[in-house]
Parts: C-alpha cells; structure tokens; sequence
C-alpha cells in the first residue's frame, strides 16, 4: 500500500515529467543571452519556446509555474524557458523621451494589471528564514551553485582594500551582504522590503556583524549624508523606475575615487529594444504575479547611458556562471584615456582592432564615434592624437552643431580643439584611411585613421 507521502511524492514525479515533456528543455543556467552559446541554444530550441499573445495565455503560464513551483525550484525554472511574448512593435524611436518610457510602462500596466507601478510593488512574501534564506532553500545544485559562484566573482571583481565602504542597494536576502561585512567592509544595505531588512539585521546578529540596514527606495539615495567607496547592484538595478536619474545621482553617494558594480544585470546587446520591460518567461511572471518591474538594456545603449552622465565603464565576464557578467563605472571627470574602458559594442566596432591592453590609444577607422558626458561645464574638446603614417592625413572632428577640419603631419603627435557642445550625444572623427603594410616595413594590414590618446572636457 502507499503511503500519504508516497502517493504524493508519485504525484511530483507524474507533474515533473509532463512539465518536462510539454516544456523547452533549455537549462535554468543557460548562457548569457548574447553569448555564442546561448545563439547556438535558440536556434536548436527557438520551435520549442511558445510566444504568448494574451493575458489569458500568460496567466495559464502563471499557474503552471505555480504548480511546478510545489514540485521544485528547478521545475519552476523549467517552465520559466518555456515561453516568452512579443514586446510592443509601436515603441518610440527615441529612448531618452518621454514616450518612450510611457509606452514601457503602458505595456508593463498590461502585463502586471494594475493601474501603475508602485515602488511598494518590489516588496514580496518570500520565506525569510535566517538560516535557510535563498538559495539554499530552493535545494537546487544548479541555482545554488550559480549564486554562490556569482558572489565570489562580485567579491573577487570588485577588488577592494580592507575597510573599504559599500552601499548595496537592493540586497535581498543579503547574501552578499553578509559576505561583505563578514570579510571587515563597513556595509550599508538598503531595501524597499521591510521583511528583507529584518531579515539581513537577523543574520547580521548571528555572526555579531555591524551592518547599516535601511528601508528605503532606490532614489532616495541622495538623501544619505555620506559617501561611499563601492556601489553594489546585484540583481537589483533593472527594477529601478528612473534609471537615468538614479545613475545622475549615484556621484553624490560614490567617493571622487569610488566605483559603481552592476552584477548580474539583464543588459545584453541582444535585447530587442534600447531599453524596456523583459518579455522572458520569468520576468512576465515577476510581473504579472508579483508585480515587479522588470527592465533590460542594450548594452551599447547601457554604456552609452552611463557615459551620457558622466561614467567609463569596464565589462568583467566569468564563464563560471550565466550570472558572472559585472559593468564597472568610475567617473570620467571629463578625461577619456582611449585605451582604459569599455566602448558601447556599437561603437566599438567604428574602431580599428587593439595592438593589446598595454598600449595607451585607438586607431580609429574612416569613421570612428565615441560617446562623451552631456552637460558638463565645459568649452571646449582637446584631442591628443598621432599620425603614424608617414604621408598627410586628412580629418574632419564633429561634437553636434560644432566641427573642425585639418590634415595631421606625418609620423607625429598633434593636437585637435573643437568647442564642446553640451548637447551632442557622440564626437566623431573621419580620417583617410590607410594600411602600414601598403606605405611601411609592417605586416600591419589593419585599416587605419589616426591613434587617438586621449580625449579631454576642458
């Protein structure tokens, strides 16, 4: 005879083999969306992924997660790589307006069903037992595992000296958290969720840890009276309503010296828009169950954000974990170093290939573009170039409305101005193109402008 519990236990194993018969068998670790991996990935599996087109489709969706979700985490996870829909084809050209946000938030009003989106929305009745807090209690190898390798690789990246500070804003569970304080930093964590406060001061007093909880929004950061040496998203950023004003007052809480982390973001330069909700499995149901705001960027258009507001990145990936891809920010202040950060993919590719880390300029192409802080108060753009081409090459440098052409001597350092316009989202640079192995005693057969050292606000 079976028991109660095995009765139910054969129950579990009838739903989970349907779930896996009737869903997508892509794993719940699968690569980053813009990896070769994950290209490969969705051309075997794309037939196999249901693109919802109603509410009522999705809320079917929304009850077999919950029915997966009492069999394991990793079936949930399962039926999360099932499905996906169609994000809005009527979006605004232009991701900086103001209609463009409407439309993204119009579509997440259709999506969540509610009237609007509250910052009291990202508060949630998970469990919040200190001593099995998530992961573990999800029991799952995979899901814990990927956190676990995920935090390691934050501490690693993130570098920083001993008693150095950290402001995490959305903690969660605070499991980076409680690792941070652990290892001596001083940490102030911030959450909107009064139960992941209580929970992240209760775990603290296991270990006897000195952590600065607050409840609190993301944009009310400018409210701290202090400063911090680190800024820490893990997975929290892309709930942010305002993205571009929370970044615009990040240099208020972050040292002249400090950097900002954004750990494990949905920022990929295969999402299908600039910036906008996430039509992913999990994200609809984030949002419909829950009522989460769930965002995702184009990493060009990511990086060129930052930029716009002043910040140079830096890209650290791990292929360890489908969570180990950190954007780096520090502060340009209104000096680019051509060699030291991360270009947004789109322009990097206007941009000849490195001679290697260690060389201190670009090369641009025939025409090269970079994006600079908007608004700064500056007058001017001086240009640290060289010519190694042993004949003239002639250049033409815009910023907007303002532009200055000249040719540049011949195997030599010069210098180019132009006056800074405030509102110009990029500087470009056109140069004849040449090759050092058509004019030089070189194997070089790159195609090449002119070697760009710097680039200053002044």
């Amino acid at each position: 005879m079976t028991t109660g519990d095995g009765r139910l236990e054969v129950k579990k194993r009838n739903l989970a083999s349907r779930l896996r018969r009737s869903q997508s068998s892509t794993p719940a670790s699968a690569p980053a969306a813009d990896s070769p991996e994950a290209s490969a990935i969705e051309s075997e599996d794309a037939s196999s992924v249901q693109v919802l087109t109603s509410l009522d489709e999705l809320k079917a969706k929304v009850k077999e997660i919950r029915a997966a979700w009492a069999i394991s985490d990793d079936a949930m996870r399962e039926v999360f790589q099932s499905f996906t829909m169609a994000p809005p084809s009527d979006i605004p050209a232009d991701p900086y307006s103001a209609e463009y946000a409407e439309r993204q938030f119009e579509f997440y009003r259709f999506i969540s069903e509610q009237p609007g989106y509250r910052i009291e929305n990202e508060r949630s009745d998970f469990p919040t037992d200190a001593n099995r807090p998530f992961p573990y209690y999800t029991e799952s190898p995979e899901t814990v595992g990927h956190q676990l390798m995920a935090i390691g690789f934050i501490i690693k990246t993130m570098g920083l000296p001993a008693g150095s500070s950290i402001l995490e804003l959305g903690p969660g569970w605070g499991n980076t958290t409680i690792e941070l304080a652990r290892m001596g930093y001083d940490v102030t964590a911030i959450d909107i969720d009064p139960s992941f406060v209580a929970l992240i001061n209760e775990r603290a007093n296991k270990f006897s840890l000195s952590v600065d909880v607050q409840e609190g929004a993301f944009l009310e950061i400018d409210q701290l009276d202090r400063t911090f040496d680190a800024v820490l998203f893990f997975e929290s950023f892309h709930h942010c309503s305002d993205h571009r004003d929370l970044v615009r007052k990040l240099k208020r809480v972050v040292a002249p010296a400090g950097r900002v982390f954004f750990a494990a973001e949905p920022v990929a330069d295969s999402f299908p828009m600039p910036w906008g909700v996430r039509t992913d499995g999990e994200s609809l149901w984030a949002i419909q169950h829950l009522g989460w705001l769930e965002l995702g960027y184009q990493e060009s258009y990511f990086i060129r954000m930052l930029s716009h507001l002043g910040w140079i990145t830096d890209k650290h990936v791990t292929t360890a974990t489908h969570l180990g891809v950190i954007f780096e920010a520090r502060r340009a202040d209104g000096i680019y170093h051509l060699s030291t950060f991360t270009l947004p993919p789109d322009e990097e590719t206007t941009w000849a290939s490195s001679d290697g880390p260690e060389i201190v300029q670009r090369y641009t192409t025939g025409r090269s573009v970079i994006s600079l802080e908007q608004g700064p108060d500056s007058t001017s753009i001086v240009i640290e170039a060289v010519n190694p081409s042993p004949n003239e090459v002639p250049y033409r440098v815009r910023h907007g409305r303002e532009e200055v052409a000249a040719h540049a001597p011949p195997e030599q350092a010069f210098t180019i101005e132009l006056p800074y316009d405030p509102l110009a989202e990029s500087l470009e640079i056109e140069a004849d193109e040449w090759r050092p192995v058509d004019v030089m005693d070189s194997s070089d057969v790159r195609v090449l402008g002119l070697a760009v050292r710097t680039i200053s606000l002044v």
